[in-house]
This record gives C-alpha cells, structure tokens and sequence, in this order.
C-alpha cells in the first residue's frame, strides 16, 4: 500500500482558497482607502454628504442599490435619490404624468433627464408584462426588468424612464447592473470555447472531469467546513500527482500543448486565454462585488479574480494597495514570498508576486494583481514549479487584456481626440500626397523642358 502524500497536497490547498481570501482582502483595504478620501471629500463640502439610508436586509441589495447610485450620481450629479431597504427612486428634470398604461402616475424625464424605480420583491415575477423590455411612450423610452436572484429567492422589479437623448454608456452599464442578477449571481463567459475533449488514456484529464462528480457526492459533514476548503478538497484530488508516476512523466511533456482559448466577461470587462470554461464564485464583501473564477489542471489552477470598488481607487493610493495587497497574500496563505516586481498592463499599474510553502522547492504560485480605475484585478497559477515556469502559463498570463471604464465626459474627450489623431493623419497624408504631386509634376517638367531643348539642337544643327 502507497502511503506517500500527494506531491503539494498543503500548498494546493492554501492555494486553491487564494481567489476568496484576496477578495477579503482587497475589500477591507481598497475600502479603507475610498473611504479616507469619501471622508476628506465631505469634510470639505458638508453639504455634499449624503444622507444616512436604512440598511438593506440583504448584502446583494446592497450591492445593487450602490452600484446604481453610483452609477446615477456619476451621469446626473444633481439627482434626487430615495433609498431604503428594499426600494430605490432617483429622478432628475422629470414631470408627473397621468394616464399612462399603468394606471399610476408616471415620470416622464426631459431632455438630459431621468427617473427610476427598484422595488425587491420576494420569489420571481409573475406579472403579465414582459421583462426585459423596452416601450416607446413618445415622450420617453420606458426600461422594464425584473431579474430574479436565485440565492436570495427575490426579484429586483425595475422600471427606468429615460428620454431619446440619454447616454449609451450608461443605458448599457444599468442594464448590466440589473439583468447580472438573472445570472444567479454568476457572471458568465461570452460565446466560451467549446471544452477541451480528454484524449484517451490520459489520466490527468479524466481526474479533473470526474472532480466534479465527487464534488457532488461530498460527505454531509463537508458542509461544517469553512467556506471554499470543500471545494479545494474536491480540486486537490483532481491535482494531487503521485512523483514518479506515470501521470506525472505525461504531464511534464504535455505542459505546452495545452490549447488556450479567449475568454470575454462583460461585467469583468476582460478577456483572458484559458483552457476551458472556469468555475465562479461570486460574492458581495463590504458592498463590494468580487467575482472569482479558478481552472484545475492536473499539475495545478489558473485563477482569475476581479473586485469592484465603490469609486475609483485614488491614483496615489494604487502602489501602496498592490504592496498590501502582496503583502497579505504571503501572510494569508502562511507561504514565503520568493518575489515581487512592478510591472504594467495597459498603461495602469501592477505587481507581480511569487510565492512558495516554506521549504517547498517543487511547489510555487505566481500572481499579478493590477489596478484598473475601480476595478482590481488578480490573475495567477498555482502549482508544481515547473508546470507554473512553462510556456502555457505565461501564455496564460500574458494574454489579460482589460476594457477600462471610462465617463461619458472622459469618452467625449477620448473620441475628440482620436478625431484630431485621425484628422491629423488625414492632413499628414494629404500633404505627403501634395509634396509628391508637386515632386512629380516638377520632375515632369524638367524633363520635358530638357527633351525641348534637345530638339531645338537637333534642329539648329541638323541633327537626326
């Protein structure tokens, strides 16, 4: 009988739980350092500070509610905003109406307007009109959407009246808000690769198929367990390889075959090359949303997490988040960091951090974490150290590209400005254009002042 342990058996473990605990974490300190700037900001203008609403019965009422008011604060500053626990009003330059479809006063927002309704109701909808749907009343559009949450056993029944003129970007990014919650609170992949198909006779792969199976047939007490050691138990046994056997000397030759597929997330707003489509966990920490997504191979986990902060992380405030953030990582998972660089993505600012169990040589987990506006992202692999030095893990983590979040006053400013690029380019090749006529044509005419000249010699002297 074979009593050796599972080669990384206590580090897949710390490791495997990574994408939870560094939500944690970016949640207790991205929110610290909004809240110290909120804090400034209202000492300097009491009468911006708003107030005081109930608290929500429910963490990803709470969530919904910031997220939209957020988002409403952000297009109209000066708009009129009610919250309770369970409802949210804003409007801004809108009239009441009667006689509208529904019997009920309604209202109908001008030019530049707005006005919205959230009401949660417990179980789905089962109301006669359609959802999600969006009616013409001639003065204005009305928006109607009632997502149904499934882990809260509530819908979120919204109605948004918006006039013709209101902002694309942010129509789209309050429909995300909402319809998300249809998901059951899991963000899903857009148009995913179809899944990697186990060749035959390969064990590794048919390990981490059948992962889910056992996860399913989990012992009862498993549920006593902390959050997420159920499921790392469930991907160790799919990544524990025996050194020295057969599956181990497969997996060492096959590290760069692995084909990667792109990946799109919307509400993420990234895209990342994996090798299938990955599990997700979401949560709601400190009224802040964190999503993580993990991928189990046989030598190791690709993981992938992104947390929304309330507002945009103050720019000064970015290098000593990562630092922190790097910092907990090493403590949180009790393992030694070996290495810590800055690096870029994009333009924004971000580290790289490796990490190894004390006095584990086989044994190695590398991590990017970068800072994206609001948005704090954290990608990373996991595993045996050669399966996290091979070329199929850095293809993996290099190919994280992010769609930053701007507003609609930073997009006129972008858009304006790839007009005056492009406009540029237009006057740049125009002139090349220009110089080459001028070139051409005076090229042109030397030559045919020459070819005159000689047949003026050729007459005056007889010349053939």
């Amino acid at each position: 009988m074979n009593n050796s342990k599972p080669v990384g058996r206590v580090f897949c473990r710390r490791t495997q739980v990574i994408a939870v605990l560094t939500s944690l974490i970016l949640s207790s300190i991205a929110l610290a350092a909004l809240a110290e700037d909120k804090v400034d900001s209202q000492a300097k203008n009491p009468k911006d500070t708003p107030a005081k609403a109930d608290a929500p019965a429910n963490s990803d009422v709470s969530a919904v509610f910031a997220d939209i008011e957020s988002l409403v604060k952000e297009y109209y500053p000066k708009a009129k905003i009610v919250r309770s626990a369970d409802k949210l009003h804003f409007d801004y330059k809108a009239r009441a109406l009667n006689g509208t479809q529904s019997g009920l006063v309604d209202l109908s927002p001008e030019s530049g307007g707005v006005a919205g309704d959230i009401v949660v109701k417990p179980g789905k909808y089962t109301g006669k009109e359609r959802q999600p749907s969006e009616t013409n009343m001639i003065l204005h559009m009305v928006l109607f959407m009632a997502p149904y949450s499934e882990p809260q056993d509530h819908y979120f029944n919204t109605r948004l009246n918006y006039p013709p003129d209101a902002a694309v970007d942010f129509l789209t990014r309050f429909k995300s808000i909402i319809s998300d919650q249809q998901k059951g609170n899991q963000e899903v992949a857009v148009k995913p690769a179809a899944a990697p198909v186990a060749a035959p006779n390969t064990p590794p792969s048919t390990a981490v198929a059948t992962a889910p199976a056992a996860a399913a047939t989990a012992p009862k007490d498993a549920a006593a367990k902390p959050p997420g050691e159920t499921a790392c138990d469930d991907a160790i046994s799919a990544l524990a390889v025996k050194p020295g056997s057969k599956e181990s000397a497969q997996a060492k030759v096959s590290f760069g075959s692995r084909k990667l597929s792109k990946y799109s997330y919307p509400e993420g707003r990234f895209k990342v090359l994996l090798p299938g489509n990955p599990s997700t966990k979401y949560s709601n920490t400190l009224g802040m949303r964190s999503v993580d997504y993990s991928y189990p191979e046989a030598n190791g986990a690709y993981v992938m997490s992104y947390l929304i902060a309330p507002g945009m992380i103050v720019q000064d405030k970015i290098s000593p988040l990562l630092d922190a953030v790097c910092t907990n990582l090493a403590k949180t998972t009790k393992s030694v960091e070996v290495r810590r660089n800055s690096l870029t993505l994009q333009g924004y600012q971000g580290r790289q951090v490796e990490l190894a169990p004390p006095g584990g040589k086989e044994q190695l987990a590398r991590f990017r974490l970068y800072v994206v506006r609001r948005y704090v992202y954290i990608i990373g692999a996991a595993g045996t150290k050669a399966w996290v030095d091979s070329p199929v893990v850095a293809e993996y983590l290099n190919s994280l590209e992010v769609v930053p979040e701007y507003t609609a006053s930073e997009l006129r400013a972008l858009q304006s400005a790839e007009f005056d690029r492009k406009r540029e380019e237009m006057q740049k090749a125009a002139e090349a254009r220009s110089a080459k006529f001028n070139q051409n044509f005076s090229e042109a005419q030397s030559r045919n002042r020459k070819d005159f000249e000689r047949s003026q010699a050729d007459f005056k002297y007889r010349r053939n």
